[in-house]
């Protein structure tokens, strides 16, 4: 679950009130802050988060902007050593100047989203570091702070968001992962409807946590709904928006993996994550390069090579990059299956259910392995 409350923990990042919330001067900056670190672009967003502390001097804002852009730049891979200990500086600064605000009284609805958000996201990378103590201690206390939100979308609008996710994966997490349903009763119901119609509102009408809200609805429907093609249409939307953004991109090229409609693929994507640096991105690229040459193209050998290219790109990364992995073992195995080469074919569709696959990709590589 670590992978989904990274993105539900980053879009508290984004609220603020009363002091930031209401003046609408200095939330246009903050939001202008965020775009270019969406966008990735470095210079502009260093000098806006300049700006904003100018304009908020000792205000949570701050070290939370500057820890989005560390997350941003380096996801997924946040957790190297020398790249985490500068997250977790920017932090605990925050969680410093929301208590700041608020002292132990927990009223104040920016300074609780600003606890909650730096808490939330240092839970996430303890927990993908293996750090499990600080992550449950750091969890619990989110926890809590989640729940003073709940009372609030009334009066905050920008709470369907997180009331949204919640709703959704306290049902779904345990439904599709059961091994979870023995200690989940430890949290208050949830309604999966529900929790999609907060987030699908929380797109539509809320001003800060609308990118957020549309990322996790794309994200929903390609890994739990299974429709793709809802989630393309958000993600089409947020590339136009931010296209250097290499994690939309990517996210983007998942919604037509299907093939089904691959050759709708504008291939200056794939171009984008292949001209990264960056082993993930080269991994991700690769694999649908690959996917590319065999679904549209029907060039099995060019397939081959890129399949084998990806994964080599990420055969260093560590705890990331299953799914593509899966992706591209699926597609050597269907072409040694089509090509006749069953022992090979076995082989490479075995690997791709060793990655933490997709319900879709595990079906296709079952599928196929019994007709061997």
């Amino acid at each position: 679950m670590r992978k989904y409350l990274f993105i539900l923990f980053l879009s508290y990042s984004h609220f603020s009130f009363a002091q930031l919330f209401n003046d609408e001067a200095k939330l246009a900056l903050v939001k202008r802050t965020v775009d270019y670190i969406y966008n990735v672009q470095e210079d502009s967003a260093l000098l806006y988060i300049d700006s904003v502390k100018f304009q908020l001097p000792n205000h949570p804002v701050v070290p939370m902007l500057k820890g989005m852009k560390i997350l941003w730049e380096n996801i997924p891979l946040v957790t190297v050593d020398s790249i985490f200990r500068k997250f977790r500086h920017e932090m605990n600064e925050v969680i410093k100047l929301a208590g700041r605000m608020d002292g132990e009284r927990q009223e104040h609805p920016e300074a609780i989203f600003f606890e909650m958000a730096a808490r939330g996201l240092l839970a996430e990378y303890y927990a993908d570091d293996d750090q499990y103590m600080k992550a449950v201690g750091e969890a619990s206390k989110t926890y809590q702070l989640l729940k003073l939100g709940f009372d609030l979308q009334e009066e905050v609008p920008e709470f369907l968001f997180t009331s949204g996710l919640y709703n959704y994966f306290r049902e779904k997490y345990p439904e599709r992962y059961p091994v979870y349903r023995s200690f989940v009763w430890l949290f208050r119901s949830g309604d999966i409807e529900k929790g999609l119609e907060q987030l699908q509102k929380a797109s539509d009408v809320t001003v800060i946590s609308r990118v957020e809200a549309t990322v996790y609805l794309a994200y929903i429907y390609l890994r739990y709904e299974y429709k793709p093609l809802k989630a393309q249409k958000y993600l089409y939307n947020l590339q136009r928006q931010y296209p250097n953004n290499l994690y939309i991109n990517a996210k983007l090229l998942e919604s037509y993996a299907d093939g089904k409609n691959f050759d709708k693929v504008d291939l200056t994507t794939v171009d984008r994550l292949l001209a990264s640096d960056r082993p993930y991105y080269q991994l991700a690229g690769k694999a649908f390069q690959g996917l590319y040459h065999e679904q549209i193209r029907k060039d099995y050998e060019s397939a081959l090579k890129h399949y084998k290219e990806a994964i080599s790109a990420g055969s260093n990364i560590q705890g990331h990059g299953e799914y593509y992995r899966s992706l591209t073992y699926l597609g050597m195995g269907r072409i040694y299956y089509a090509q006749g080469d069953y022992r090979n074919a076995e082989y490479h569709l075995r690997k791709s259910l060793e990655y933490q696959p997709t319900q879709v990709i595990e079906e296709e590589a079952e599928g196929l392995l019994d007709l061997i």
